[in-house]
C-alpha cells in the first residue's frame, strides 16, 4: 500500500498534476498493518530399515517431487593436507557417473526426463537433491540413489575439476574483495578447520581413492536426514524409498571436534594495486542462537544491514567514503560466528575509513541505541519472518538441518520472543561482553602508496604475500 501510494504522488508531482486526495485519506507513514501469522509446516518423520530418518511434506497442488539429503560431511573434515577436497568430491560425485550409467549416461536420463540431480557442499554438510515431475519420480529416485549411494568418481571427471579447481587458485588474487574475504576468514578462524585454504599442492595430491574413502567415511543413512515433498502418498513415498535405497547400510561414523578459532588481533595487509581499498574487521562472539546471539544479531543490523544502518549512513551517505559498506553477525554452528563490519572505500581515504568504521563499533559500546532505532531494526526482523515460509520444501529441508544441528525445534521461535524483548540497556550490554575493538581483526587490501597515511599509524600491521 505504501510503495502505491508514494508511486502514485511521484508521478502526480512529476506531470505537474494533483491528485485531488481526499482529506479524510490516512497518511501512508502512519498506517499500520497486523503480522501475518505462517500457519506452521510439520513435515511427517519416518525413519527407513536402514536408519535414514524422512521428513516428508505431500503437496499434491502441483505433479513435482523435490528432496534433498543432508549428511555430516563438510570441509572441516577433510584431511589437512586435502583441503579443497569436499568442493571436487561434490562436483564428481554428480558428474562423474553412478551406478551402472557413465556420466554421459546419467547426463542423458535426467534431460530426457526434465529432471535434476545436484550435489552441494559447504563447511559443515553435503547435501544430494532431487527435482522431478511426479510421473517419472521411480526412474530419478533411481539415478538420484545412485549418486548418493554409488557414485563411479570417473577419472577424466575428477582430473576435469581438479583442473578448474587450480585454474580458481591461479586467478583468487585477481580480485580485491575475494582476496579481503579469503583471509578475513583465515585470520578470523584461525586454529579451526573453517579458517583453511586450499593452496594447489592440495588439490593436486587430491585422487580417485580420496574420494571414495570420504564417501565410505561419511555416506551412511544414520549420519543422515532427507526432506522431501510434492505429489506424493506418504506410505508409497516409504515404500519406493525402501527399494531405491535398499543397497544403504548404516555405519559407524566418527565425527571429530576442534578447538574454538584463537584468531590474533593485528592489522593484516596485503598490497594490490587499485584506485579502492577493501576492508574487513571483526571477532568471533558466539554460536547461533547461543545466549546473546539475538542482541548481536540485532546490533548487526543497526551497525551495517541496509541504507538505515550507521555505517551505511556515516561512511557513505554522509561522507561519500565507500562504494559500499555493511555488517552482520554470521552463524556458527559448532563454533563461534563472527560480529563484522566491511567497506570498499576510496583508496586515498583508508585509514579515515577505518577509524570511522571503528567508531561506529565503539558508539554501540558506550552509548545505548535509541528506542525508535531499536524499533526500526526490530521491525525489520520480525516483517520477514513470513519468507521462512517460501515453500514447504523450505520448511522440510529447515527442519532437517535444524535436527541435525541438534538445535531445539523451537529455536526459531525462541529467538523471535528474545528480539520482541530486547531493550537498548541489553543491547549495550551484550556488545560490551562480546565485541572489543581493540581485538578485531582487520584486513585490509590496497594501494598503501595511495593510502591517506601508514597503516602502522593505526596498529600492528602483519604483511599478507599473495602468492
Amino acid at each position: 500500500m505504501r510503495a502505491l501510494w508514494m508511486l502514485l504522488v511521484g508521478l502526480s508531482l512529476a506531470l505537474g498534476q494533483g491528485l485531488g486526495v481526499p482529506a479524510d485519506w490516512p497518511d501512508p507513514f502512519k498506517m499500520q498493518f497486523p503480522r501475518i501469522e505462517p500457519r506452521p509446516i510439520r513435515p511427517t518423520e519416518v525413519t527407513l530399515t536402514n536408519g535414514l530418518k524422512v521428513l516428508l511434506v505431500p503437496d499434491n497442488r502441483l505433479p513435482f517431487v523435490t528432496g534433498r539429503v543432508y549428511l555430516r560431511a563438510g570441509s572441516i573434515y577433510e584431511p589437512d593436507d586435502k583441503v579443497g577436497l569436499t568442493g571436487i568430491f561434490a562436483a564428481v560425485m554428480r558428474t562423474g557417473g553412478a551406478g551402472e550409467r557413465s556420466p554421459d549416461q546419467v547426463d542423458e536420463i535426467l534431460e530426457t526426463l526434465a529432471a535434476s540431480v545436484s550435489v552441494s557442499s559447504d563447511s559443515l554438510f553435503t547435501s544430494v537433491a532431487f527435482d522431478t515431475l511426479s510421473e517419472n519420480l521411480d526412474q530419478v529416485l533411481q539415478v538420484w540413489a545412485d549418486v548418493l549411494v554409488r557414485p563411479r568418481f570417473a577419472q577424466e571427471r575428477l582430473d576435469l575439476e581438479k583442473g578448474r579447481a587450480l585454474e580458481a587458485i591461479r586467478r583468487r588474487n585477481d580480485q580485491p574483495t575475494q582476496i579481503a574475504v579469503r583471509e578475513f576468514v583465515r585470520r578470523i578462524n584461525e586454529g579451526h578447520p573453517a579458517g583453511r585454504v586450499s593452496s594447489a599442492a592440495s588439490v593436486q595430491s587430491i585422487t580417485r581413492d580420496d574420494l571414495l574413502a570420504f564417501h565410505q567415511r561419511f555416506f551412511r543413512p544414520n549420519n543422515a536426514i532427507l526432506a522431501i515433498s510434492g505429489d506424493f502418498r506418504i506410505p508409497e513415498m516409504v515404500g519406493r524409498l525402501e527399494r531405491a535405497l535398499a543397497g544403504w547400510r548404516r555405519g559407524e561414523v566418527v565425527l571429530p571436534t576442534f578447538a574454538p578459532p584463537s584468531p590474533k588481533p593485528a592489522i593484516y595487509f596485503a598490497q594490490k594495486e587499485a584506485n579502492q581499498s577493501v576492508i574487513y574487521m571483526g571477532q568471533p562472539t558466539v554460536t547461533a542462537f547461543a545466549p546473546g546471539y539475538s542482541e548481536l544479531d540485532l546490533l548487526s543490523r543497526i551497525l551495517g544491514d541496509g541504507f538505515n544502518s550507521r555505517l551505511f549512513l556515516e561512511v557513505r551517505t554522509k561522507r561519500g567514503l565507500a562504494y559500499a559498506t555493511g555488517g552482520a553477525q554470521t552463524q556458527g554452528f559448532g563454533w563461534p560466528g563472527f560480529f563484522y563490519g566491511a567497506s570498499i572505500s576510496r583508496v586515498e581515504k583508508t585509514a579515515e575509513v577505518i577509524e570511522l568504521m571503528l567508531s561506529q563499533f565503539r558508539d554501540l559500546r558506550e552509548r545505548p541505541v535509541s528506542q525508535e532505532e531499536l524499533e526500526l531494526f526490530r521491525n525489520n526482523i520480525l516483517n520477514a519472518e513470513v519468507f521462512r515460509f517460501t515453500s514447504r520444501q523450505a520448511v522440510a529441508e529447515r527442519i532437517a538441518r535444524t535436527q541435525m544441528l541438534g538445535l531445539p525445534p523451537d529455536y526459531y521461535e525462541q529467538y523471535v520472543r528474545q528480539i520482541q524483548a530486547v531493550t537498548p540497556a541489553d543491547l549495550q550490554r551484550v556488545m560490551q561482553q562480546y565485541v572489543r575493538p581493540e581485538q578485531f581483526v582487520i584486513v585490509v587490501v590496497g594501494d598503501q602508496r595511495q593510502f591517506d597515511k601508514p597503516l602502522s599509524s593505526l596498529g600492528n600491521v602483519v604483511e599478507v604475500p599473495l602468492e
